[in-house]
C-alpha cells in the first residue's frame, strides 16, 4: 500500500469507530481503484462492523466502512476492460476481502459488482445516496408488478429504502400510500405520496383501510417483524404481493394463499443500478439526501442512522 489516504474504520468487530490514516489501497487486475468523492451512508454499514459476515466472508483489519460511493476512476487494473481513468462512476463496491470500504478516500472495488457510469444529469451527491437503498426500492417496486392506477402501501417510507420507492412508485403512476412519521409526511408527499399515515397512530392500518376501501394492490414493508408484515399484508387484494425487505416472508402466515409473500433479496448488478440511475433522471425524481457531512462526523452519525433517528439519506463529503 502506498501512502496516504484518511477513512474511518473498526480495528476488530464491535469495536468503535475511529477516523483513521492509512495507506492508499492497491488493486488487482480486474479492479479499479476510485477517488471516492461522496459516500452513502446505510444501517447495514454499521452491521458490517458489528459482525455481520463474521465467520461467512473474509475480512480485512482496520476494517474500512460504507459500501456505496460515487467518485472518479483513478487507476485501472490490466484485465478492466469497461472502465477508463477518470470516469465517473458510482454503485455498491462490498466484496472480498470485506474492509476496503467507501468511507475512504480511495476506495477499491472489481468491475464486475454492481458500479456503473454516472448518468448524465446526475451530480456525485445524488449518486452515492443510490445504489444500496435505490437499488433495494427499485426491486421491490419492480416486484410488486403493478400497473399504473393501483394503490400500494410502504410501510417504513420514511427512510432510504422507502424513500425511493415512494418516488418510483409515483413516478409510474402508482398511489402511494406511505406510513411514516409526521416529520417526514411534507418530504414523501413531494416525492409523490398521495398520503401519509403515521404509525404511531392508535390504529395504523384501520386509517389505511379507511383511505382504501377496497383494499391495495402492493405493499412493501421495509421495516416490520414477522407478525407485524402479516399484519400490513391482511391489507392486500386477493393476488396482490406482500414484499418485504426483512426477510420476514412467511406464506403460512399470510392467511392467504391469494396473497403472495415475498423477501426481497437485492443483488447489485450493473443493469440494475443502470436501470436506477436513468430512472431518476428520466422522471427528474429528488434524491432525498438529507445532509452532507464531513469524514469526521460519520462515527457519530452513522450510530444516529443504526437508531432510526435520520430521514432520508446522508452522504459523506471526502472532496478535499
Amino acid at each position: 500500500m502506498a501512502a496516504g489516504m484518511h477513512a474511518v474504520a473498526v480495528a476488530r468487530f464491535r469495536a468503535p469507530l475511529e477516523t483513521v490514516e492509512l495507506g492508499r489501497p492497491g488493486i488487482r487486475a480486474t479492479e479499479l481503484l476510485v477517488r471516492v468523492e461522496f459516500a452513502g451512508m446505510n444501517p447495514f454499514d454499521w452491521k458490517i462492523a458489528q459482525g455481520f459476515f463474521e465467520g461467512k466472508r473474509p475480512h480485512v483489519f482496520p476494517l474500512v466502512l460504507g459500501v456505496d460511493a460515487a467518485g472518479i476512476v483513478e487507476e485501472v487494473g490490466a484485465d478492466v476492460r469497461q472502465y477508463r481513468v477518470g470516469d465517473r462512476v458510482f454503485g455498491q463496491f462490498l466484496h472480498d476481502p470485506v474492509g476496503t470500504g467507501t468511507y475512504a478516500e480511495y476506495a477499491p472495488v472489481p468491475e464486475d459488482v454492481g458500479i456503473a457510469t454516472v448518468p448524465s444529469g446526475l451530480t456525485s451527491y445524488e449518486a452515492a445516496a443510490l445504489p444500496t437503498a435505490g437499488m433495494t426500492a427499485l426491486l421491490s417496486v419492480e416486484t410488486l408488478e403493478v400497473p399504473a392506477g393501483s394503490t400500494i402501501v410502504i410501510v417504513g417510507a420514511s427512510g432510504g429504502v422507502g424513500s425511493f420507492a415512494t418516488a418510483l412508485a409515483a413516478a409510474r403512476g402508482v398511489r402511494v400510500v406511505a406510513v411514516a412519521r409526521a416529520a417526514a409526511a411534507d418530504r414523501l408527499r413531494n416525492s409523490g405520496a398521495s398520503a401519509v399515515v403515521d404509525p404511531s397512530t392508535s390504529d395504523p392500518i384501520g386509517a389505511v383501510r379507511e383511505l382504501a376501501p377496497a383494499g391495495v394492490e402492493g405493499l412493501i414493508d421495509v421495516m416490520s417483524d414477522g407478525p407485524g408484515f402479516a399484519r400490513w399484508a391482511s391489507l392486500v387484494k386477493p393476488h396482490g404481493i406482500a414484499a418485504t425487505t426483512t426477510f420476514v416472508a412467511d406464506q403460512g402466515a399470510l392467511g392467504s394463499s391469494e396473497v403472495r409473500a415475498v423477501n426481497i433479496n437485492m443483488k447489485p448488478e450493473h443493469d440494475l443500478l443502470e436501470r436506477l440511475g436513468h430512472a431518476v433522471v428520466e422522471h427528474h425524481l429528488k434524491v432525498p439526501v438529507e445532509r452532507r457531512i464531513r469524514l469526521p462526523e460519520a462515527p457519530g452519525v452513522l450510530a444516529e442512522i443504526w437508531a432510526g433517528k435520520s430521514l432520508g439519506k446522508t452522504v459523506i463529503d471526502l472532496r478535499s
